[in-house]
C-alpha cells in the first residue's frame, strides 16, 4: 500500500511541474489562484482552551502548511447555503485565496464541515451537512486525516 502511495505521489509530482507560470515561491507568498491550507497543531497540553481566530494566528510554532493548486472545493463551499456560526467549532484549518484583486480567508474546524469565509472584513458562514467537502479533501490530501 505504501509503494503505491508513493508511487502515486512521484506521479503527481512529476506531472505538476510548472504547468501555471504563476505558484508559490520559497518565502510562502501565494500567487493567482492557488491555495494555502495552515492547520493548527496545538492539542490540549499546548492550547487548553478553545482556538479562536485570533490564538490560531498567535501562535505560529503550531501551523504546519500544505499548498493546493486545485481550488474546486472552494466553488463547492461558496455554493453552500448559508448558515450560522452556531454549528463551528473551532479555528483548525486556514485557507489563504488569492485572485488579481484580493486575499480572502476561509476557515475550517476539524469537521471540515462549518466553514467561515472571509472577504472584505465581512463574514459568511457555511455548514456541509453531508460531509462531501471533508470526503474530497480527505481522500485527496493525508494533511486533511486526524492522523498524518
Amino acid at each position: 500500500m505504501k509503494i503505491k502511495v508513493l508511487i502515486l505521489l512521484i506521479i503527481l509530482a512529476s506531472s505538476c511541474s510548472n504547468v501555471r507560470k504563476k505558484t508559490f515561491n520559497n518565502n510562502g507568498k501565494i500567487y493567482y489562484e492557488e491555495i494555502l491550507a495552515i492547520k493548527f497543531m496545538g492539542t490540549i497540553t499546548t492550547q487548553p482552551y478553545a482556538v479562536m481566530e485570533k490564538s490560531f494566528w498567535s501562535f505560529p510554532d503550531e501551523h504546519v502548511y500544505l499548498r493546493i493548486r486545485n481550488n474546486d472545493f472552494i466553488k463547492e463551499v461558496k455554493n453552500l447555503k448559508d448558515n450560522s456560526f452556531d454549528k463551528f467549532n473551532e479555528y483548525n484549518y486556514a485557507f489563504i485565496v488569492k485572485d488579481d484583486e484580493s486575499v480572502d480567508t476561509l476557515y475550517s474546524d476539524n469537521t471540515l464541515k462549518s466553514w467561515i469565509y472571509k472577504k472584505n472584513k465581512k463574514e459568511y458562514y457555511y455548514y456541509d451537512e453531508e460531509g462531501k467537502i471533508a470526503e474530497n479533501l480527505r481522500s485527496t490530501y493525508s494533511f486533511f486525516k486526524d492522523c498524518w
